[in-house]
């Protein structure tokens, strides 16, 4: 394991230590993964991941660097080629802290205002869905982004390969989360991307 990531490992597994929540705790991890996107020996390995979406028939990967056998928490990669966008989603009750590691995209984020979304706008029904715009970023390497269970979102890629350094409280791929097409106001249950585990050596 490269020595970068075994550190953060370290020392975001001693967080747990704490009887804080999760949405604490990695808010307090952010600065290590700011640490860990720095390294330049990730960065030199991140040149040869691999990149098998398929967003034209709703297929995502992500690089599952590790996944914790104690507290269960994941370290993720996601790359996008030129022009790739992923779907409007959220991720269901999965934390994430996202890092730009290379390239940059826009990242947009939206609400439900439909009579349907339920309490604090959490989703509820599968068709009348209507999304209302709450924020459009510009994200550049180093970015650390916090997405909160079930915040719904789309990361639209520019004319550059973008990797994402991901950090999750559980794993996507074993979770159902919210796919959105916001022109014809559905919504589609699914599990995560698929994952494949990736060993940084």
């Amino acid at each position: 394991m490269l020595p970068a990531l075994e550190t953060f490992i370290l020392d975001f597994r001693a967080l747990y230590n704490e009887d804080i929540s999760d949405a604490e705790r990695f808010e307090r991890g952010r600065p290590f993964l700011k640490t860990l996107l720095a390294d330049k020996r990730l960065k030199q390995c991140a040149e040869k991941w691999p990149a098998r979406n398929d967003p034209d028939q709703g297929y995502f990967e992500n690089l599952l660097f590790y996944e914790d056998p104690d507290y269960g928490f994941v370290i993720n990669a996601l790359i996008k080629e030129p022009g790739e966008s992923t779907p409007i989603h959220d991720h269901g009750e999965v934390l994430t802290v996202y890092g730009v590691f290379i390239g940059g995209e826009i990242v947009k984020r939206f609400r439900r205002v439909d009579f349907g979304a339920g309490e604090n706008g959490a989703p509820g029904t599968d068709n009348g869905i209507e999304l209302e715009l709450v924020g459009e970023n510009a994200v550049t390497p180093g970015y650390i982004d916090f997405v909160p269970p079930g915040e719904i979102h789309v990361e639209h890629n520019g004319q550059h390969r973008t990797i994402g350094l991901i950090l999750r409280n559980g794993n996507v791929g074993d979770h159902l989360q919210s796919w959105y097409n916001k022109e014809l106001g559905t919504r589609v249950r699914r599990y995560g991307p698929k994952q494949i585990p990736y060993q940084l050596a």
